[in-house]
């Protein structure tokens, strides 16, 4: 009986389900076209797409501390404004007299040092907003501040350029709020929000309460019928994924927090050649207006230990010269910390970026804590378009004026495309 699985269990998985359903119709069909061409290790294009390349999106969400992740510490203004916050510099993981690193960011130094991670400083939009909401949406649809867009960048790209893609989960996200990026026309990106919709049992109440799901009973009923084959299809789906990772080790050395665990299972799904081209994933927390010491060094631990995990596994796989990583967060934080020990809502912030084209180092200006605007923060001297612009053209051949409905230099974070 279907009450033998327990009910949180159950719903737990089932909730996994409900951010696909408005995909399915024609995804497994397409989805297992893409499927039936992958030939193993060595990976092939998608199909209808001209090259294999993939961007994994890791956003960390509720505004990073930019200031105490790629530290000034060097400055004088910098220790002025943040006695207590301030990352102690005889600690800091030092890049120059100038700069360093957050002391929890020991494996992404290490990548730094070895030439596969770069670091842009600097990085915002003109006429910042600090609200969450609304700076969130600028970021995932690369809008103008003072206007409201109702698709995402990644969506215009799936519009625009991968039109004969047979692929139609082309963009996935693993989360709780789906985010804005995919948003689109054609419907080509899809959330699960919970990652244990791959993993059903093969046997035991659980898996005769699946079949039972899977078949399909007429009922001459439209609406009720569709409401059966979109369960169904969605069903048939997740085991198809499952099945194309199933049996692979990771050699990741992925901790158990959400973001490793996140990683670990894009690199599955990467290594089994699952026709996706955007894979975006979270990392929440970053909103410290108090007690922010331990809990911000905590998220940075987090992220330094996934991503190096991340780059690991794709090394081993042999997958990581087709994937892009890049991190972005809304907003950075106010220079100076508030009076509960943390930091208010700001501006210009830090990216990270690693795997494929990416040219390592340091980018961008240092901070300029001496220029800061009327409200006391940061004015950012890249604007985050410019390095989507970049994604776009430099790594994957796209038109980037036609996605971001307007002219943005590429930022030279990656390789030039050499594609014919």
């Amino acid at each position: 009986m279907l009450i033998q699985m327990g009910r949180r269990r159950f719903l737990r998985r089932a909730a996994g389900l409900t951010a696909l359903t408005s995909t399915v119709p024609g995804f497994l069909h397409k989805t297992g076209i893409a499927f039936a061409g992958a030939p193993g290790r060595d990976a092939s294009p998608i199909p209808g797409l001209k090259d294999d390349r993939v961007l994994v999106v890791v956003q960390l969400a509720g505004g990073n501390d930019g200031l105490n992740t790629i530290v000034p510490h060097g400055d004088d203004l910098y220790a002025k404004a943040r006695p207590k916050l301030g990352v102690d510099p005889k600690k800091v993981l030092k890049l120059d007299e100038h700069t360093g690193m957050h002391t929890e960011l020991v494996e992404l130094k290490r990548l730094l040092d070895d030439g596969q991670l770069a670091i842009v400083q600097n990085v915002g939009y003109p006429n910042p907003d600090r609200s969450h909401f609304r700076s969130s949406e600028v970021w995932e649809t690369a809008s103008p501040a003072d206007k409201a867009w109702t698709t995402g960048w990644v969506g215009r790209y799936f519009d625009n350029e991968c039109a004969g893609a047979e692929s139609s989960v082309l963009g996935l996200q693993l989360g709780e709020r789906p985010a804005q990026t995919f948003a689109g026309t054609s419907n080509r990106g899809v959330t699960i929000s919970n990652p244990a919709i791959l993993d059903w049992p093969a046997r035991g109440p659980a898996a005769e309460a699946m079949r039972r799901i899977n078949r399909i009973d007429p009922t001459a009923i439209d609406a009720l019928d569709f409401v059966q084959r979109t369960a169904s299809d969605t069903l048939r789906l997740s085991k198809t994924i499952g099945e194309a990772m199933g049996g692979a080790k990771s050699p990741g050395d992925y901790g158990p927090f959400e973001l490793s665990q996140s990683l670990k299972l894009v690199a599955q799904m990467i290594a089994a050649e699952v026709p996706t081209r955007v894979f975006y994933v979270t990392l929440g927390g970053f909103d410290t207006h108090a007690a922010q010491a331990n809990r911000h060094a905590a998220l940075l631990q987090e992220l330094s230990q996934a991503l190096a995990a991340f780059h690991k596994d794709l090394k081993a796989r042999g997958h990581l010269d087709r994937t892009l990583v890049m991190t972005f967060s809304e907003f950075g934080r106010r220079v100076a910390e508030n009076k509960s020990a943390g930091t208010d809502h700001g501006t210009a912030n830090v990216m990270f970026l690693m795997g494929g084209s990416t040219r390592p180092g340091l980018h961008g200006d240092r901070p300029d804590l001496a220029g800061l605007d009327e409200s006391g923060d940061l004015a950012h001297k890249i604007d985050f378009r410019s390095v989507y612009a970049a994604v776009l053209g430099d790594w994957f051949g796209a038109d980037a004026r036609r996605v971001l409905d307007g002219r943005f230099d590429p930022y030279p974070i990656l390789a030039a495309s050499s594609r014919a």
